[in-house]
């Protein structure tokens, strides 16, 4: 793992520490399992996946007027984050 990649799961492992910190254990375990090396790569994407979806929803909950922005930005999310999909 290069450093950047370790910065990436240290910041990830603090998203964690605050989702428990905040009641959201469920998550934050789920996280934290994602997290573990011996997880392969195509469950970690579609859970960051699934929470960038949410983040989404929530969004256009808030917001109904971007639903079209909306919607572009959930494809964007599916075609970028799926296992088939080469990493930049």
């Amino acid at each position: 793992m290069n450093e950047k990649s370790r910065e990436t799961v240290t910041a990830a492992h603090k998203v964690a520490d605050k989702l428990a910190e905040r009641g959201h254990f469920g998550q934050a375990g789920l996280l934290r399992t994602v997290l573990s090396e011996t997880h392969p790569r195509s469950v970690f994407l579609s859970t960051l996946r699934e929470a960038c979806q949410v983040v989404l929803t929530a969004i256009e909950a808030i917001d109904p007027v971007c639903a079209g922005f909306v919607e572009e930005l959930r494809l964007e999310v599916d075609k970028r984050l799926t296992a088939d999909h080469p990493p930049n």
